[in-house]
């Protein structure tokens, strides 16, 4: 029998089905899509009923800052999570002061990737400092996998620090051992979807930024 519950047909209770992916695409494409566009539209109109001095591409940038920090880094967070924490034990809740400090950096999360990736100012200074660093498009792309690399590192290294420490000192039977993995595990995760999703918001801004 395979060790992997996922492989011998039936479908893993924590996943989701191949159906269920579908319809998320298809409403993704068909929902989101226009959705976004919408929402763009109306802000350019709040824009300029509220008289601020914002361009439509700035809008735009916004929304899909937006979008990346609160859709797609709870949703990375999730994914990886679930990844990274072994399929062959049951994963232990968090107790509600952990869940509760969990709910916080998620929110702040979203915060930051919509404040970092958002004002195509910032966007526009990163770019640059990118252009004179690196000497053609591959290795702008190599400067940009070692920069998040880097940054993933220093954000998880505190937490890891910490828990592995707390690991050594326990025997492998101590009752509180999957509640220290399983923390462990939230924290890397949490480090690697932020700093992949800051990426995607920065290099959809970016995109904005070159075609409009």
């Amino acid at each position: 029998m395979s060790s992997r519950p996922d492989i011998d047909g039936r479908p893993h209770p924590g996943r989701l089905t191949r159906r269920t992916r579908l319809l998320i695409s298809l409403l993704a494409v068909f929902v989101g899509i226009p959705l976004a566009l919408f929402a763009w539209i109306g802000g350019v109109f709040l824009v300029e009923a509220w008289g601020l001095r914002l361009s439509s591409t700035q809008v735009l940038a916004g929304i899909l800052a937006a979008i990346t920090g609160v859709v797609v880094w709870p949703l990375a967070l999730r994914r990886l999570r679930r990844e990274l924490w072994s399929r062959h034990n049951p994963r232990p809740a968090p107790s509600p002061g952990e869940a509760a400090v969990r709910a916080v950096l998620v929110i702040f999360g979203a915060i930051g990737i919509m404040a970092l990736s958002g004002p195509l100012d910032i966007v526009a200074a990163v770019a640059s400092a990118g252009a004179t660093v690196a000497i053609g498009p591959r290795e702008n792309g190599l400067l940009l996998q070692l920069a998040a690399t880097v940054v993933i590192l220093v954000i998880a290294a505190p937490a890891f620090i910490v828990t592995q420490r707390a690991l050594r000192r326990m025997p492998s039977d101590d009752p509180r051992r999957p509640g220290t993995e399983e923390r462990q595990c939230w924290h890397i995760a949490a480090a690697t979807a932020w700093v992949v999703s800051l990426l995607v918001g920065y290099l959809l801004s970016l995109a904005t930024l070159i075609t409009m």
